[in-house]
């Protein structure tokens, strides 16, 4: 059995509203395994990025605000931290590839510059010794000229290249675990698949884990062991990927499922969800999906159900509660 490296625990985060504090992550609790890729998928507004940014304390700077719950990083709840600590463990222990690498590079910085200030910082090494390692780095993701690349500045490189020094910048002190949001978004299908298959390179080489957070099922299907599928700030399902593809219970992941284009199917309009993720200002009572649900229940307008886990496959929906007779997962 693989050693569990984080460990969410009940986490609910809030964000101040001119409504008040509304909930945006309710409750959920998942973990990663050491040598694991776990995926967290969902459409916009699902609380995939909330749910990473807490796991880093990144929300200082915005409206939001962690209420309740853990964040175990090897047998350490980072929550509780004084900030100065919590730096100890961001880009040394824990790393984080961001949605946009042009928003995420400094613009007025040169890429070296930027590599080798993490560098110095977790390693304590000099300028020069940060400097090569940072060329090394730039040359194992698959960068040609790493030292002429150190010279230049983000917007003199190609939306892929900026994405490979993100990757570079994350796993340069050699993290544990390392925090993926939505790292192929913008980029071609070429390019993606290039930075999938250098994640998983890297990850193999060093046995890191990964959460990578995505909306898109075919960026799962290609990387990841097991797979969480978020919605309106709830996990409604969870198994391991194979089991998901074959025997998807959520019609929620169902329809997801169904939306992905496919070869050769003879289809010609694609399949979508009618609707839209709700508001935290205007959640529907009971079942979260019931508004968008094609199997709803009268139930499930009534009452919200539970997430129970059965054989190692989770699902929180009202169609499964009487049959599976499962654990039901504390939330």
């Amino acid at each position: 059995m693989m050693d569990q490296l984080l460990q969410v625990k009940n986490l609910k985060t809030a964000f101040r509203t001119d409504h008040g504090m509304q909930t945006v992550v309710h409750g959920i609790s998942f973990h990663v395994n050491k040598g694991e890729i776990v995926g967290i998928v969902g459409e916009s507004g699902c609380g995939k990025s909330v749910t990473s940014l807490s796991i880093m304390r990144l929300l200082h700077d915005t409206p939001g605000e962690i209420i309740d719950g853990e964040v175990i990083f090897k047998d350490q709840n980072l929550l509780p931290l004084p900030e100065k600590k919590m730096k100890s463990y961001r880009g040394k222990e824990l790393s984080m590839i961001f949605q946009e690498p042009m928003t995420s590079l400094n613009p007025v910085l040169k890429i070296g510059k930027q590599l080798r200030e993490p560098i110095q910082l977790h390693l304590k090494v000099s300028k020069p010794d940060a400097h090569q390692h940072a060329i090394k780095i730039l040359e194992s993701v698959g960068i040609p000229r790493a030292k002429e690349i150190m010279e230049e500045y983000p917007h003199q490189l190609s939306g892929g290249m900026r994405q490979r020094i993100m990757i570079a910048m994350a796993v340069s002190c050699k993290p544990s675990l390392l925090i993926a949001d939505e790292p192929t978004t913008a980029l071609d299908v070429t390019i993606q698949a290039q930075i999938l298959n250098l994640m998983k390179d890297i990850q193999q080489q060093s046995n890191m884990g990964i959460l990578m957070i995505t909306h898109d099922l075919g960026v799962v299907a290609e990387v990841c062991d097991r797979v969480i599928v978020m919605y309106a700030g709830r996990i409604v399902e969870e198994s391991t990927i194979v089991e998901l593809f074959e025997k998807p219970k959520h019609p929620y992941t169902k329809g997801l499922i169904a939306s992905v284009p496919k070869i050769g199917s003879g289809v010609n309009r694609l399949h979508s969800i009618p609707g839209t993720v709700p508001s935290p200002t205007n959640m529907p009572i009971g079942c979260k999906f019931a508004p968008r649900c094609k199997d709803v229940l009268d139930m499930c307008h009534i009452e919200e159900p539970s997430l129970i886990e059965k054989d190692g496959h989770s699902c929180r929906c009202w169609l499964y509660q009487d049959q599976r007779q499962g654990a039901i997962i504390n939330e």
